[in-house]
């Protein structure tokens, strides 16, 4: 379904940066949510001491920095989930572009073409009209 605009080119040009920023803003978000899950992994593998403490009864002083590394990996993962979602909806407004038309160009008079027969009862109404107006003045 074609959307018709008085500019199209404009509108292209718009719906093509638009979609293109969105898609750079969830790319840049991705490639931060990445950092953090993968610094987030890294500090649970670093403080995995404090895992055994479900499972032996274990206590550790690492407690605070493996839960902080948690948070971090799990922050990431929501960052990098948001970003592929903009970058795809970015992707599908440069995509977009081509739907935009430009509004049909309005259609140009054409000559009537009468029958023999239309012309000879258009020419006798026309005689008629004008003995009329002869006869009212």
């Amino acid at each position: 379904m074609a959307i018709s605009v008085r500019n199209p080119r404009r509108a292209r040009l718009i719906a093509t940066l638009a979609g293109l920023a969105v898609a750079v803003l969830g790319g840049v978000l991705w490639l931060v949510g990445d950092n953090n899950e993968v610094t987030g992994s890294n500090r649970m593998d670093i403080n995995s001491s404090a895992a055994w403490n479900d499972v032996v009864g274990y206590r550790s002083d690492q407690t605070s920095k493996y839960e902080s590394g948690r948070d971090l990996r799990d922050t990431g993962e929501s960052q990098m989930t948001w970003g592929i979602i903009l970058a795809v909806m970015g992707l599908a407004a440069v995509g977009s572009r081509w739907l935009i038309s430009p509004t049909p160009a309005p259609a140009k008079p054409t000559e009537a073409k009468l029958t023999p027969e239309q012309q000879e009862q258009a020419i006798a109404m026309y005689l008629e009209a004008q003995k009329r107006s002869a006869t009212e003045q």
